[in-house]
């Protein structure tokens, strides 16, 4: 594997930049930042990028985001420091100004929502959840064969899952269900689903703590219980990323830490010998000069890409000894 710089742009953001997001099929870009706007931008034959829409809705730093699949339409989901996820649409008709743009008592305000009006084109803000009282630090869609839902990790240390009433109407969501996956105040701040279509509903979460917990949801109790840990870093885990289980006997799951380093945990369901029926493994413990903020397997689960402190994006792929190895690295700092 090789990586080379293909292209350059600026991001129009006023801030610093938290999240970059592809959609589905790799040819839109979802971009958000402490200016507490969300920029969606379309690949050109070219292979430039065009600002098409910019988002505003939050009141904070916007922190994570979130494409559903494409078969529940152009989706966008945004966690933000105010609190709120907001779900955004991109609809045929462009965004209507609403009624008050049609009395002359605040003209000020009249301006303002019409030129929102005009930046966000199509896209529609058709829902904003909110719970707790916390920033909410991360959100995910779950795999299409579960249906339209969303998991929101948040400061105070639950996992919220909302699900959509009516996915021909986005306005409508329900907060199905909701569980304390940090100890006492510990905050959870990174989530990631299990994609597979054979495994009940599960969930890997990591925050501040070194320990990373995997969680199950159970049929017969009707709740999301604990069902093994990953043990464990000496820092606390700023991302986790559950790899696409092609053909796989065994799961792989990637832990990012402030430590400096990146784990691959294996899991491997076994009739005998852990009480949880699951033999946690870590494969391998990669390590970065600097602190690890993201981890991302690719569509196969084959290929893991990590980024730091050192501005550095580096793959990492397993050899035919069954060692993990950097198979290719490209620095953010790019001479002009």
């Amino acid at each position: 594997l090789d990586m080379k710089l293909f292209n350059k742009f600026s991001g129009q953001h006023e801030d610093f930049v938290h999240d970059v997001e592809y959609d589905f099929y790799g040819k839109r870009l979802a971009t958000c930042s402490s200016d507490h706007k969300i920029k969606i931008w379309s690949g050109g034959p070219s292979g430039g990028w065009q600002c098409e829409a910019e988002l505003e809705g939050h009141k904070g730093a916007v922190w994570k985001l979130a494409w559903a699949h494409p078969e529940y339409g152009q989706v966008l989901a945004s966690c933000s420091f105010d609190q709120q996820v907001c779900v955004w649409e991109e609809q045929d008709a462009p965004l209507i100004v609403g009624e008050q743009n049609k009395s002359h008592r605040n003209i000020n305000k009249n301006e303002e929502v019409s030129r929102k009006s005009k930046n966000q084109g199509r896209w529609h803000q058709v829902a904003n959840l909110k719970d707790g009282r916390e920033s909410v630090t991360d959100v995910k869609f779950a795999p299409r064969h579960q249906g339209l839902r969303l998991a929101t990790c948040s400061t105070d240390g639950y996992v919220r899952i909302f699900t959509a009433e009516d996915i021909m109407n986005l306005e409508h969501w329900t907060m199905s269900e909701k569980f304390k996956a940090g100890k006492g105040k510990n905050e959870v701040t990174c989530i990631s689903w299990n994609p597979s279509r054979f495994d009940p509903p599960m969930l890997v979460v990591g925050g501040p703590e070194p320990t990373v917990k995997v969680w199950i949801r159970s049929d017969q109790e009707r709740r999301w219980k604990q069902y093994t840990e990953l043990s464990r870093h000496n820092g606390a885990v700023n991302d986790v990323s559950w790899a696409p289980n092609l053909g796989r006997s065994y799961h792989l799951i990637a832990t990012a830490s402030s430590d400096t380093k990146i784990k691959v945990w294996k899991l491997t369901k076994e009739d005998s010998g852990s009480e949880s029926g699951i033999k946690v493994v870590c494969e391998a413990e990669l390590l970065q000069e600097t602190e690890v903020w993201r981890c991302e397997w690719n569509v196969t689960g084959t290929v893991l890409a990590t980024s730091g402190d050192d501005g550095t994006v580096r793959l990492w792929r397993k050899n035919f000894q069954n060692q993990w190895i950097c198979v290719s690295d490209i620095s953010g700092q790019v001479n002009e």
